[in-house]
C-alpha cells in the first residue's frame, strides 16, 4: 500500500537535492579526493587501475563518483547524481525501519527529519564519502533491526556485509560491532551467542575488510604516496587515524554536530577561547532540529516503561558513539587528517531521527500540537536556510 505522505516527502527531498547538486560549488573533499581519484579508476585492458584506498580512507566513495560520472556526465550534477540517489536510499531505509517498529506516523516524521536537516541535505547532494557511508550504515542497522524482529540469521550476515562495505568509506563504522554484540546480550537474543551465526557474520565483516587490513600491515606510511595528485601526499593508515586520539578527556566536538554555532558560542563564554571548527565547509543542522533530536533521545532514554528491543539497540548506538567521541581529546595526526571533527558522530543521526519520529508520534493532546508545529517549522527553516542565496 502506497504511503502518499512519504512519497511527497521523498519527492520534495529529491527536488531540493537536485537543486543543490546542480548549483552548489565543489568543496575540498570533492575537488581533492573523490573526484580526482575517480578519474584514475580504470578497467581498460592494459591500464587496469582499481585503487583500494584514497588519501585518508577507503576508495569506495570514488567508485560511486566514477559510476555516476560514467552514467550522467562530468558536470556537477553528473558527479553527484548517484550520491543524491544513495542519499534518498538512506531516507527510505529510515522510513521502513521506523514504520515496522513504531508505525507510519513515526516513520513519516523520521523520514522528514532525515531528509530536511541542513547537514544531511548538504552531504547527500555532494560527491564525498558521507552519503555512501551513511547509506551503508543505514543498511546495516536496518538489517540488524530486521534480525531483532524475525530472528533469522541471514539478516545478521547482511548487517556484517553492509558494515564491511561502510568501512571502506569511514573506518570508524567498525564501532558498531560492539553495539551489535551488546544488543544481542538481551535475554531474547542471548541464545544466538551460543551458536555460530553471530561469529560467522563477524567473519563476513572481517573477510570484507581483510584487503584493507593487509594493506595497512604491509605499507610503510612514510614512503607510500597517493598516485592521483599532481603533488605527492602520503596515505593515512590506521596508525595515522589512531594518532587523532590525544588521550581521554572531555571533547565538546560531538555536541557541535547538533548545534555547532551554539556550542562554539557557549564554549567562548565559559572557557574564554574559541573552539576551532576543523571542517567549516560542512553545514551543521540548526540548533532547533538538534534540540528536537537530542531531546527526543533523552526523553526516550528516561522513559520508565519497558523498552522494545530495537529501542535498546538505537539508544546503545546513539549514546555509545556519542559518549565515546566525547571522551577523546584532540590528537596530532600526520598529513592532512583533521585532529578532531564534529562529523565523527554523523551516524548518530540515524538512531536520533528514528527515535524522534517515535517520540513525535507518541505525543498526545495539546503537547502534540506544540511538538508537531515545532518539528514542522524546523524542517521548513532548514530547507529555506540552505537554499537561501549566500
Amino acid at each position: 500500500m502506497k504511503d502518499t505522505a512519504f512519497l511527497v516527502i521523498l519527492g520534495a527531498a529529491l527536488l531540493v537535492r537536485l537543486q543543490l547538486a546542480t548549483t552548489a560549488p565543489y568543496i575540498h573533499d570533492e575537488e581533492n579526493t573523490a573526484i580526482p581519484l575517480s578519474r584514475v579508476i580504470s578497467l581498460s585492458p592494459g591500464h587496469i587501475n582499481l585503487p583500494l584506498r584514497a588519501e585518508n580512507h577507503g576508495a569506495l566513495p570514488a567508485y560511486v563518483v566514477k559510476a555516476s560520472s560514467a552514467i550522467f556526465g562530468t558536470t556537477r550534477l553528473g558527479y553527484r547524481a548517484l550520491h543524491v540517489a544513495i542519499g534518498l536510499g538512506a531516507i527510505v531505509l529510515v522510513f521502513l525501519l521506523t514504520k515496522e517498529w513504531y508505525g507510519p506516523v513515526a516513520a513519516r516524521w523520521a523520514a522528514a527529519l532525515m531528509a530536511f536537516n541542513e547537514y544531511y541535505l548538504a552531504i547527500s547532494s555532494r560527491a564525498t564519502a558521507h552519503a555512501p557511508h551513511l547509506f551503508l550504515v543505514a543498511a546495516a542497522i536496518f538489517s540488524f533491526a530486521r534480525f531483532l524482529r524475525v530472528q533469522r540469521a541471514g539478516y545478521l550476515y547482511a548487517a556484517g556485509g553492509f558494515l564491511g562495505l561502510a568501512f571502506y568509506c569511514k573506518e570508524h563504522s567498525a564501532l558498531l560491532l560492539p553495539v551489535f554484540l551488546v544488543t544481542l546480550c538481551q535475554a531474547s537474543y542471548r541464545r544466538w551467542l551460543l551458536g555460530p551465526h553471530v561469529y560467522l557474520a563477524a567473519l563476513v565483516f572481517a573477510a570484507l575488510i581483510a584487503p584493507d587490513v593487509y594493506w595497512n600491515l604491509t605499507t610503510d606510511r612514510e614512503t607510500a604516496r597517493i598516485p592521483y595528485r599532481t603533488e605527492e601526499i602520503g596515505y593515512a593508515t590506521y596508525q595515522s587515524h589512531l594518532e587523532r586520539i590525544g588521550g581521554l578527556g572531555f571533547s565538546p566536538y560531538p555536541s557541535m554536530f547538533y548545534a555547532r554555532d551554539a556550542v562554539r558560542s557557549l564554549h567562548l563564554r565559559v572557557a574564554g577561547t574559541t573552539l576551532r571548527d576543523e571542517t567549516p565547509e560542512y553545514r551543521s543542522m540548526n540548533p532547533a532540529i538538534g534540540l528536537l533530536l537530542v531531546g527526543s533521545v533523552v526523553a526516550i532514554t528516561v522513559r520508565r516503561h519497558g523498552p522494545d528491543q530495537v529501542r535498546v539497540f538505537l539508544l546503545l548506538m546513539f549514546w555509545g558513539l556519542f559518549v565515546f567521541f566525547s571522551s577523546i581529546t584532540r590528537g596530532d595526526p600526520p598529513g592532512r587528517l583533521d585532529p578532531v571533527s564534529w562529523i565523527w558522530v554523523e551516524v548518530t543521526i540515524l538512531p536520533a531521527v528514528i527515535l524522534a519520529g517515535a517520540w513525535l508520534a507518541g505525543a498526545t493532546g495539546a503537547w502534540r500540537i506544540v511538538a508537531w508545529t515545532f518539528a514542522g517549522a524546523t524542517v521548513i527553516y532548514a530547507v529555506v536556510n540552505l537554499l537561501a542565496p549566500g
